[in-house]
């Protein structure tokens, strides 16, 4: 991820994977989510059928049979569900992509804090997206290539959060985890540039689970990362967690001021070095008692 000061200089970017790339991974990733749908009853019917298409020649390569049948039954697959060749897709791609990497596609608005971190992704930089009101955030990253690990604590939404990515093309860039709120499971990246959580998420939580959560994804924040507050509907404004990043860049920008009821969220910025163990809580949280004991 590009720094502010990187930003406004001339700089070589990490090469993005060539349209060959994308399309093998985009047949593969159909090809699986297929295979994923059949019972083990149905996939050996279909490798039955591979095997009654291959030619006599190809059967009597015993030490290659394996290899074969597989390749014979995406082939299948691949003609079951009419994926579009290599020049058709290029065609279709390329619009669909360039219209994914704007934020309005995907219903979030362009004043969002959100549109100011864009200009600094790199393909390859990570992120952690938490609730299900950022869920359009996850979609937008993917689309610029960042590796993007999705988390919610509802299974059908997170499903359904999967389904949407393989259908956009996105499926490569992103990972979806069924975990309770402020529970990081294996699978949740140990260290993200860019950190995205809903309000109605850190809301939902009591305010010593809340300043937990909020130190661990600090912690789990490379220097230079961002962490991105977004509301969800009527739940807290995201600046009530402004006094968690005393330590951090809060961003100046403020929205359009004929919008003073709407808050559009909030951007804080790591920076190089942080003292981790210093976290403000809530305003009027008390601060815990320095004993041995527990604290509630």
């Amino acid at each position: 991820m590009l720094t502010e000061l990187q930003l406004q200089q001339p700089k070589r970017r990490r090469a993005l994977p060539s349209l060959r790339q994308q399309y093998q991974t985009y047949i593969l990733q159909r090809i699986e989510e297929y295979k994923n749908s059949l019972t083990r009853h149905q996939l050996l019917g279909l490798g039955d059928e591979a095997v009654a298409e291959m030619d006599t020649d190809h059967q009597e390569q015993l030490s290659l049979t394996e290899l074969l049948l597989e390749g014979w039954v995406d082939s299948m697959i691949q003609r079951r569900l009419n994926l579009p060749p290599y020049g058709r897709w290029v065609r279709s791609f390329k619009p669909l992509r360039d219209a994914q990497k704007v934020p309005t596609h995907w219903g979030l608005d362009p004043r969002s804090p959100v549109a100011r971190v864009l200009p600094r992704l790199e393909q390859g930089d990570t992120a952690l997206v938490i609730g299900q009101d950022v869920a359009p955030v996850a979609f937008l990253l993917a689309a610029h290539e960042v590796q993007t690990t999705f988390t919610g604590a509802d299974l059908t939404f997170v499903d359904q959060v999967e389904a949407r990515a393989a259908e956009e093309v996105l499926g490569h860039c992103v990972t979806t985890l069924v975990a309770p709120i402020g529970h990081f499971i294996a699978g949740i990246p140990q260290e993200a540039n860019i950190v995205v959580i809903d309000t109605a998420s850190l809301g939902g939580l009591p305010a010593t689970a809340r300043q937990t959560l909020i130190q661990s994804l600090m912690d789990r924040t490379s220097p230079e990362g961002v962490h991105l507050i977004l509301p969800s509907g009527r739940k807290m404004m995201p600046e009530a967690f402004a006094s968690h990043y005393s330590e951090w860049t809060a961003d100046s920008r403020r929205p359009d001021r004929r919008q003073k009821s709407r808050s559009l969220g909030v951007l804080f910025s790591k920076p190089p070095e942080v003292n981790q163990s210093s976290v403000q809580k809530d305003v009027g949280q008390p601060s815990p008692r320095k004993s041995g004991g527990a604290t509630a």
